[in-house]
Formats: structure tokens, sequence, C-alpha cells
């Protein structure tokens, strides 16, 4: 699985509604260890400006990279944007017991809020926060009557930043290793890159 925004200070000034872009791209990353995973979300984190470039999962930025998600999101003529419900479905294909194959429907989701308190100098960025929940996999466990129950595990990632209101600006937020299933050690970036329209 993560996981995005901004005002136009001199639209806004000329007194002309802007609605403004920003793309996000989330990026998790796993390891064997906390060390490992931490160290492999400080090298994506260090080339954010590769990352915003990203069009396709950039695989050859680190190693343990599991999952990229990118989207553009619209703000408001305000420079903001509240949405609980980014929904984007992911398809995830196994087998049964005896073998036939399964195709899944999971949703992950982005919850992206960008806001500017009042008071907030024309000049200033916008505040960013944003939840990410990323599909490891999907787990087959027998229930107590013998049938197989499908159980995602899933990763929730929390961002905090800021956006700036120039042109191809980025900025980035780092959610910290965690540990996971599978003994493994999760991580994620997240980096968005303000678009005028």
């Amino acid at each position: 699985m993560v996981a995005s925004l901004a005002l136009l200070a001199s639209g806004a000034a000329r007194g002309q509604p802007v609605a403004d872009h920003i793309d996000i791209t989330a990026v998790a990353v796993e390891g064997k260890s906390a060390e490992v995973c931490a160290e492999r979300v400080e090298r994506l984190a260090s080339q954010t400006r590769k990352l915003s470039l990203a069009t396709t999962p950039p695989y050859d930025l680190s190693d343990g990279l599991r999952a990229f998600y990118d989207h553009v999101l619209r703000l408001d003529a305000n420079g903001e944007l509240s949405s609980t419900a980014q929904l984007s479905t992911v398809y995830v294909t196994g087998y049964t017991a005896a073998g036939d194959r399964q195709r899944r429907a999971v949703t992950p989701f982005i919850r992206v809020e960008v806001s500017r308190p009042v008071g907030t100098p024309a000049e200033s960025p916008s505040l960013i926060s944003m939840s990410w929940l990323w599909l490891q996999r999907v787990v087959q466990v027998a229930d107590p009557a013998g049938r197989l129950i499908e159980r995602p595990q899933l990763h929730r990632f929390d961002f905090v930043g800021e956006v700036a209101t120039t042109y191809g600006t980025w900025g980035h937020a780092v959610a910290r290793c965690r540990a996971g299933g599978d003994r493994q050690w999760f991580g994620a970036v997240a980096v968005w890159t303000y678009l005028p329209p």
C-alpha cells in the first residue's frame, strides 16, 4: 500500500476561484528487521524528487518496495479537500484448497484532508493529513466447519505534512516501520506534488 494540494495565492488575491490539483504517490516498503525496513524507508524519503515524477512503480529506487499508489486529486476554490472515500479496487488472485483459481476484490482506501485553518496567511502552505490502507496479502484459513475463509492482511499508514503552493513543488512524509505479518516490518513514504490547473 500510500497513500496530497493547495491554494494558489496569486489567483485568490485577484479574486479568481482556483481549483488546483495535487498528485499523491504512496509507497510501502518491507524488511526482515526494523533496521532494514527503516534504512529502505529513509533511502526512499531521500529520493522524493524521483518518486514524485514516477508514473509506474519505481522498483529501481528501493529494495523491498511492495506497493505503489498514485492518484491525482482536485482541490476546491479555497485550496481545500476533505475526502473519506477515495477508493481504488485491488484484485487478488489465489487458489482454493482444491486448486481452483479464485479472484477477489479488496478495496484499500486513501483518506485525504487538505485544509487552511482560519487565519492562515495567504502565502503559507496548506496542511495535509492522509491515511492509506494497504493490502499485504490475503490469507486463507479454515473455520471450525472446515470452510476456507479469506482474511486480508492490511496495514494502515498515516501521514501529516504541508503543501507548498508553487508549481511543481513537492513534499513528503514518512510512516515509520512497524511489525507486520509474516515476520516482516512495514513502513511507507508518501510524496505529493502541487499541480496548478
